[in-house]
């Protein structure tokens, strides 16, 4: 599946390469902003495919194959008996260059091969005293097929690069990196798309800063891979402009499921995609839904309001308490805010506030992670792996602000790392999106700068 690190590291290391996370379920170094790169479009555009893009993940050996088995059937044919032929030995060097090479080079190794059996044939008639037609014949017909099959392997592979290109973009688009610090902030996170060739599924998260403080929703649309993209790209786009305008998170929230009701009647209608895509009838569109959390971190610093819709509970670390759930208030999922009953206290908000510490971090994840399950069926126990690596006993549960971060020797990007290398050592195969993100009130460092 596809993994991609979607946050800095507070401050430590910038973006790498794409080849040391994902299903290998390996630890990646804080900071690593994807973890398989793609191609670069304008690049294959304007020059092509070329022989290094499409074979890299072969050995050195592998590529040097087809000359050789030329070079080794000239050495065979001069020390071996005239009775033995290996001319078998050319075949399969034309048909290698068409899987290894360009059309080009495919055949100029063809041409090769041809005229080192008429060459042969010349100089040592008694190499292929009475069957040189018949080899001659089958080269030439291999090579020609060889050339034309590069030319098919080659418009494939450029198709396919271009078809990369375009889910990086709409991923980058709809999710997009998360910097290293949004006003007194720090971020960190991970996305991991269950579509491998999709790079995008059903998980959101988005952070802005704005005139009421730095908001952030982490969500999940109902269904998973190409078919629930497009409700990630309404969520996303509504949150980022409510988000701005809204006095509250639950104005932010009425207008996500204003947002999510048009795109119920563009269902209805037929105009949208994503029910035709997954083979559904239009009543399908009365499921649109997604979970969600909406966080706020005021200007002031020092609180957190939380807006649970129906999401998995957050967890608080570094703080006083060490690691425990932020148990929200029961609420339905975006998408039935006509059915949200009034709470306990008098209202149908749901929002709840906490007060934070320095140094102190939420860890907002989705079901990819909570309900990855092991071999013997057992659901990950987040909570309890998060309180063993830095709860009381890491010591970092006890302190808190920069001697806590200190003591515990993680930060928000360490956090994300651990989550992503123990659920995947955990389960093994994780088939659900999957999205953590790790928020770290810091106003220390946030201040002189502000000032």
């Amino acid at each position: 599946m596809s993994t991609r690190y979607t946050g800095g590291t507070s401050g430590r290391g910038d973006r790498g390469s794409r080849g040391s996370t994902g299903r290998t379920g390996k630890g990646v170094p804080a900071g690593v902003h994807t973890a398989r790169r793609a191609w670069n479009a304008n690049q294959v555009l304007s020059t092509g495919v070329t022989r290094a893009q499409r074979t890299a993940w072969l050995p050195s050996w592998v590529k040097a194959l087809p000359p050789g088995l030329i070079v080794l059937a000239l050495v065979l044919e001069l020390s071996t008996p005239t009775r033995y032929s290996f001319a078998s030995f050319l075949t399969a060097a034309v048909v290698l260059a068409a899987l290894l090479t360009r059309p080009l080079a495919t055949l100029v190794i063809g041409v090769l091969s041809i005229a080192l059996v008429l060459g042969l044939h010349v100089a040592l008639e008694e190499v292929y005293p009475d069957n040189v037609t018949g080899p001659i014949v089958t080269l030439v017909l291999v090579t020609g097929f060889s050339t034309l099959l590069a030319m098919i392997l080659e418009r494939t592979t450029l198709q396919l690069v271009q078809v990369n290109a375009v889910a990086e973009a709409t991923q980058r688009a709809l999710l997009r990196p998360l910097p290293d610090r949004v006003g007194p902030v720090r971020l960190a996170g991970l996305y991991r798309a269950a579509d491998e060739a999709a790079m995008i599924g059903g998980d959101l998260y988005s952070v802005r800063s704005t005139p009421y403080g730095v908001r952030a929703v982490i969500g999940d649309v109902r269904g998973k891979g190409i078919g629930a993209t497009e409700g990630v790209a309404t969520i996303t786009s509504a949150f980022r402009e409510a988000a701005a305008q809204c006095a509250t998170l639950s104005e932010v929230a009425a207008r996500v499921e204003a947002a999510m009701a048009m795109d119920r009647e563009d269902m209805e209608a037929g105009v949208s995609q994503a029910a035709p895509a997954l083979g559904m009838p239009k009543s399908w569109s009365q499921e649109l839904f997604a979970t969600a959390v909406l966080l706020e971190f005021p200007l002031g610093g020092g609180l957190v309001r939380v807006l649970n819709r129906g999401h998995p509970p957050m967890y608080r670390i570094f703080g006083p308490q060490g690691v425990c759930a932020l148990e929200p208030e029961p609420a339905l999922p975006l998408g039935f805010g006509d059915l949200t009953p009034v709470t306990a206290s008098g209202d149908s908000t749901g929002e709840k506030s906490y007060e934070l510490a320095e140094g102190e971090a939420l860890v907002a994840y989705s079901d990819g992670v909570s309900e990855a399950r092991n071999r013997d069926g057992a659901f990950y126990p987040l909570g309890q792996r998060l309180a063993a690596r830095y709860g009381d006993g890491a010591g970092s549960g006890r302190r808190t602000g920069r001697e806590g971060e200190r003591a515990g020797g993680a930060e928000p990007g360490d956090v994300v790392s651990f989550i992503n290398t123990d659920v995947t050592r955990w389960a093994g195969t994780i088939n659900d999106d999957l999205v953590i993100v790790v928020l770290q009130h810091d106003t220390a460092a946030h201040a002189p700068a502000a000032r």
